[in-house]
C-alpha cells in the first residue's frame, strides 16, 4: 500500500454485509450487487483531513471506486474479512475502549455499493469524532441508478440477516450504547429489523439509544400504520429528518406515487413519539465536515444528539414550529 498523505487520517470500519463475494481483486469491487450469505470483517479508509474539506462533497451517485492517489476523497484501502468469532472479539474489543461502550450501525440506502457504503461509514465516523465502534450493514445494493426495483426486492430480503446481526451485537457484545443510523431505502430494512427484534428481545432495547431515519424512503402511509406505532413503544428515542430534496429520495419518485415518510412540506409526517426534522435546507448526505456550531447538515445536528443526547429544542442548529398538526423541528436559516 502507498504511504498516506499527511493531510490524510486512516479509519477502521466493520462490516456485516449479506453481498456475495465478488470475483475481481479490486479492493473496490471485492464485495458485489448480488445476494449472499452473511459475512463480515473490517475495512481500512483513508479519510481527507479537515483542511482537504472544500474538496470533499457528497457523492451525487454511486459509481466506480475513485483514483487511489486522490487525497480529496475517502478512498476503502483494504477489506479483511473475518471469521465470526474473531469477528466478534475485535468488535468487543473497540466498543470497550470507547468510555461509554458505544457503536453505531449505518444501513446505507439505494444505489450504493459496498466500497461507497465503507466511505460513508468511515466520514461519519471521522466527522463525528466518534468514539466506539463505527460499523455498516450492507445489503445487495446494485450500485446502479437504473437498479431501483431491484433494490427494493433485497432491501426487504436482507432485513432478516440485519435483525440477526443487531441481536448478536446488542447481546454477545458488551455495548451499552447503540446508536442506529439508516438512509433513504436502507431505512425499510433498518425500521422493521429492530422493531422485530425488539418484540422478540425486549430486554435489548436497553442498548439502543437512538434509531436515525434519514430521509427515509418507505410508503407514508404504511409507516404510519405498521411501523412508527411500534418504533414509538419499542425504541428509546427515534428522530426522523425529512427532506425535499434528498437526492435518493427524489430518485423514487420516478417509481412511487405514494408520498413517502421521509418527504417534507405538505406531506411531512408527524407521529407522537417521534420527533421530526424537516431538513430540506440541508444537506441529508451523511458526507461532509462541519464544524461544531455549523447547522448546515443533518450529520452536524446528529453530532449534538449522539454526542450530548440533547433533545431538539436543546440543540444548536434547529428551530421549534408549532403546526396545527403538531409540533416539529426545522434548521435554522445558513
Amino acid at each position: 500500500m502507498a504511504s498516506l498523505k499527511k493531510s490524510s487520517a486512516m479509519v477502521r470500519v466493520y462490516y456485516a454485509t449479506d453481498r456475495s463475494r465478488a470475483s475481481q481483486a479490486s479492493t473496490a469491487k471485492f464485495f458485489g450487487g448480488q445476494r449472499g450469505t452473511l459475512s463480515y470483517g473490517s475495512c481500512e479508509v483513508s479519510i481527507p483531513r479537515p483542511q482537504k474539506a472544500a474538496a470533499l462533497e457528497e457523492r451525487k451517485s454511486a459509481g466506480p471506486d475513485v483514483n487511489p492517489q486522490s487525497d480529496n476523497q475517502p478512498v476503502l484501502r483494504k477489506v479483511l474479512p473475518l471469521e465470526y468469532d474473531d469477528y466478534l472479539s475485535r468488535l468487543g474489543m473497540a466498543i470497550a475502549k470507547s468510555s461509554k461502550k458505544s457503536a453505531f450501525v449505518f444501513v446505507h440506502g439505494y444505489n450504493v455499493t459496498f466500497a461507497d457504503a465503507a466511505r460513508r461509514t468511515a466520514q461519519m465516523k471521522y466527522a463525528l469524532g466518534f468514539e466506539g465502534a463505527p460499523i455498516f450493514f450492507s445489503w445487495p445494493s446494485k450500485g446502479r441508478s437504473a437498479a431501483y426495483p431491484a433494490d427494493e426486492a433485497d432491501v426487504e430480503w436482507a432485513q432478516p440477516d440485519l435483525k440477526e446481526f443487531l441481536k448478536d451485537l446488542a447481546a454477545k457484545t458488551k455495548a451499552q450504547n447503540i446508536y442506529l443510523i439508516g438512509h433513504s431505502m436502507g431505512n425499510r430494512a433498518l425500521a422493521k429489523a429492530y422493531i422485530y427484534l425488539i418484540s422478540e428481545r425486549p430486554e435489548l432495547k436497553k442498548v439502543f439509544r437512538e434509531v436515525i431515519l434519514v430521509a427515509p424512503d418507505i410508503d407514508s402511509d404504511l409507516f404510519k400504520r405498521d411501523l412508527a406505532p411500534a418504533l414509538a413503544t419499542s425504541a428509546n428515542r427515534t428522530t426522523l429528518y425529512s427532506s425535499s430534496n434528498d437526492l435518493a429520495l427524489l430518485a423514487s419518485t420516478k417509481f412511487h406515487i405514494s408520498p413517502r415518510a421521509g418527504d417534507s412540506g405538505s406531506n411531512l409526517l408527524l407521529f407522537d413519539g417521534i420527533e421530526t426534522i424537516d431538513a430540506t435546507n440541508v444537506n441529508t448526505g451523511l458526507m461532509r465536515y462541519f464544524r461544531i456550531s455549523d447547522n448546515s447538515s443533518v450529520l452536524a445536528d446528529i453530532y449534538q444528539l449522539i454526542r450530548d443526547g440533547k433533545k431538539p429544542a436543546e440543540r444548536t442548529g434547529l428551530k421549534t414550529v408549532n403546526a396545527s398538526p403538531g409540533q416539529y423541528w426545522r434548521f435554522k436559516s445558513r
